[in-house]
Formats: structure tokens, C-alpha cells, sequence
């Protein structure tokens, strides 16, 4: 298929509205409308315009307004900042553990013997090189007080394992615990009740939602290409499938929730994340909860 150029004009906040218009969508308050625009985007909107428009000509669907647009992302929004609370605990609580445990059988600078690490696994030569190239970085720029006070005080040239988890992202520490010692990661995954390879899917799949609340990308509705495990000892049972060439995990927001709701049970029973989405689809009952996979019937999995 040959490529074409990028040809689309450049348009000033009026022509904006005029092209909305022109497409059939009702504006009830253009200076409301403006300021959306001005403040949110036109492309970052545009996400939520499809889900109101036909495809092929870009026509609104009868009836749609700009206020159905910004309903759609304000829940969108919310959704990503509860999300974010669910795998802010998870983080906090798998940093800890992998940290306690690694600590205490092999010292506080377990992470620079390659001999904990699986060489089995594929790429986990890339992989650690990656992690020390970030834990260099932690230790040439100090951005953090406690990283800089911990330098000013003792003379070494290495960070503790508890201090520099707390320097290490989401992502980093996945792929720590992806090429971890087979023994390591399974006593490590049985603090959430589960097998360390399922642990490690879901670790991967956590990291891509978190990375799309992270960059406000829009989380209903999209697709996951983080697929869990078809025989994932625990929650198999509960998974929602999808009919491709043959039946495989779909790729949803509510087999990633599945997965939150089941570590939270452990890391914070209190956190009843179930009543906080409910009480999401209560405040915006026309959002569509079906395109996120959540039906009635399925709500009885997580209990």
C-alpha cells in the first residue's frame, strides 16, 4: 500500500466547531464548547468521537451532542484515576515483597548478582542491562533527597535494594521479577496466592493500563494486547473469552479488573474496589458499561 502525505489543514478554534457542525454534531454552548477544545484538544477528543460517528464519513449519529462527548470523557477520566489507585497498591506491595524477600536471603545488593537472574529465559541479558542502565542513571543524577543524603553519608557506590525500589518504576520491576530465579519467583508469587508465571502475565498487563491512565490515554472501551493466560491456574474459571480462530482471553478492561480486584483482596481487603466502579457506573449511567465487558451476571466473579 503506498503512503500518502499528511495534507490536513491546521484549524483555529471556530473552524473546529464549523467542522463539528458540518458533521451533525449539536453544540448547545459553542463558548462551552471552545473552552473543551481549547483545554482538552481536538485530537484527544477526537478518541471519543468515533464511538458517536460513522466510520466512513465521520457523520455524528443522530442526536449526538457535545455534551454526550464530554460525559464519555469525563468518565473515561475518572475510571483512569481510580485505576491508577488499584495499581498504585499493587506497586507499593510488589515492590515491598520482592524486596524483603530478596534482601534477606541474598544482602541489600542482591540486584548486581547475575546469578540470581534466570539465563533461561529469552532476552534477560537485554533485560538486565536495561535495569542497570536506569539504576546508573538513579545514582549519577540523585534526584531524589534520599538518594542524595544516602551518597553524602556513606561511601559507597551502590543504593540499598529498599532505596532504589522506591526509585524504580512499575515497569522496571516486572521486568525484574520476569527474569528472577525460577525458586525466587515462585515463593515470591505465593504471597499473592498464585503461580509465578500467571504472576508475570499480570504484571504485564498491569504495566500497559498503567501506562495508558499514565499518559491520559482513553482506558474504556480499548483494547488490551496484554492477553492473560487461557490456563491460568486461578482465574481462568472467571476469565471473559472471545470467539477469534479459537477461544483465547479477550483483550478488555474487565479481565484487567479481575486480576486488580483479586491481588487487592490480599494487599487491602478494605479496598473494596467493586463498590467504587459501581458507584462509577451509578454516577454515569449512560456510559455504555458493556463495552467494558461488565455485565450483571459477571459482576458474582468477583466476589
Amino acid at each position: 500500500m503506498d503512503k500518502q502525505k499528511f495534507n490536513k489543514p491546521v484549524l483555529n478554534l471556530d473552524e473546529k466547531i464549523e467542522l463539528l457542525k458540518q458533521r451533525w454534531l449539536i453544540i448547545k454552548n459553542v463558548d462551552i464548547a471552545k473552552d473543551k477544545l481549547k483545554h482538552i484538544g481536538y485530537f484527544r477528543l477526537s478518541w471519543y468521537f468515533k464511538f458517536f460517528q460513522d466510520l466512513e464519513t465521520d457523520i455524528f449519529n443522530e442526536w449526538t451532542t457535545f455534551d454526550d462527548v464530554i460525559y464519555l470523557y469525563n468518565f473515561d477520566s475518572e475510571l483512569r484515576i481510580f485505576t491508577m489507585d488499584m495499581i498504585e497498591k499493587i506497586e507499593i506491595s510488589l515492590k515491598a515483597n520482592i524486596n524483603d524477600y530478596m534482601t534477606e536471603k541474598y544482602g541489600i545488593f542482591w540486584y548486581l548478582d547475575t546469578d540470581l537472574f534466570n539465563k533461561d529465559i529469552k532476552n534477560w541479558a537485554d533485560i538486565y542491562d536495561k535495569l542497570i542502565n536506569r539504576i546508573n542513571e538513579i545514582v549519577e543524577k540523585k534526584k531524589s533527597p534520599f538518594v542524595e543524603k544516602y551518597f553524602e553519608k556513606y561511601d559507597e557506590k551502590n543504593l540499598p535494594s529498599w532505596m532504589l525500589f522506591e526509585e524504580l518504576t512499575i515497569w522496571n520491576v516486572s521486568n525484574i521479577f520476569n527474569i528472577i530465579n525460577e525458586e525466587d519467583s515462585i515463593n515470591i508469587a505465593s504471597v499473592y496466592d498464585t503461580y509465578y508465571w500467571d504472576l508475570k502475565r499480570w504484571l504485564r498487563l498491569i504495566v500497559q493500563v498503567r501506562n495508558i491512565c499514565a499518559h491520559h490515554w482513553r482506558l474504556w472501551n480499548n483494547d488490551l494486547h496484554i492477553r492473560l493466560r487461557k490456563k491460568d491456574v486461578i482465574l481462568k474459571d472467571k476469565f471473559v473469552l472471545e470467539k477469534t480462530s479459537k477461544w483465547e482471553v479477550a483483550k478488555n478492561y474487565y479481565n484487567f479488573f479481575l486480576v486488580a480486584s483479586y491481588l487487592l483482596k490480599i494487599i487491602d481487603n478494605k479496598f473494596n474496589v467493586v463498590d467504587r466502579l459501581d458507584y462509577l457506573f451509578w454516577k454515569y449511567p449512560n456510559v455504555d458499561k458493556h463495552k467494558m465487558w461488565f455485565t450483571e451476571n459477571r459482576k458474582e466473579k468477583f466476589t
